[in-house]
């Protein structure tokens, strides 16, 4: 396995790198640098088997590595467990149409590291504002021809009543943190709660319903 690796780590190094021009040094403790002479950047593996990649750049949006895919359900960025009882089971990968498979997903969200906490106000008034649709996502080619419908909101529409949960690429593409919207509707069930309290007194000052 080390030595499929390895060989995997020489290719990437020869034709991926840009202005690599296949540079490979053995440092005299037995720290291997692939597509530089030095330890700066390019593929590093230490002598404990350990690896890991340094961009030499520090531009925005410039990549780091790249993965071309042949076919739209192609795996990229392969993680396998393993001591899963199920051998050849992929925990994570990224699929060639851009569809992230994982088994779940943790956020930081430690109140040691969070400041300026304020609880959120007005969350049924966002919701509101944001309509739950489904859609056929635009794609082209062999793609398309495996393309389902799917369920979402708009990111323009997101934008307007909760920019925080927006953000775009280089190319102006908008992405929106699903993951934001679902603390707004914890906050919205909570305040219709209340509301639902508030009526159900109402009633029960006049009679209208049972203690």
């Amino acid at each position: 396995m080390r030595k499929q690796l390895f060989f995997l780590f020489f290719v990437f190094a020869f034709f991926i790198l840009e202005d690599a021009k296949a540079q490979i040094k053995l440092h005299e403790d037995g720290h291997v640098s692939l597509g530089s002479l030095t330890k700066d950047y390019g593929i590093q593996i230490q002598p404990d088997g350990y690896s890991c990649f340094h961009t030499r750049y520090n531009n925005e949006w410039s990549w780091a590595t790249l993965s071309y895919a042949n076919d739209s359900l192609q795996k990229h960025w392969i993680v396998a467990n393993i001591d899963d009882p199920n051998p050849g089971r992929h925990t994570f990968f990224v699929t060639g149409h851009g569809y992230v498979y994982k088994n779940g997903t943790l956020q930081m969200s430690d109140a040691r590291f969070q400041h300026e906490e304020q609880q959120i106000e007005g969350a049924r008034n966002v919701l509101d504002q944001i309509t739950g649709i489904w859609y056929i996502p635009q794609e082209s080619g062999e793609t398309k021809s495996r393309s389902v419908r799917r369920a979402g909101v708009s990111a323009q529409e997101v934008e307007k009543a909760f920019p925080e949960a927006v953000a775009a690429d280089e190319d102006g593409v908008l992405y929106v943190d699903y993951e934001a919207l679902t603390v707004f509707l914890i906050e919205a069930v909570k305040e219709q709660h209340k509301e639902i309290e508030a009526l159900r007194q109402i009633l029960q000052s006049h009679g209208l319903l049972e203690r």
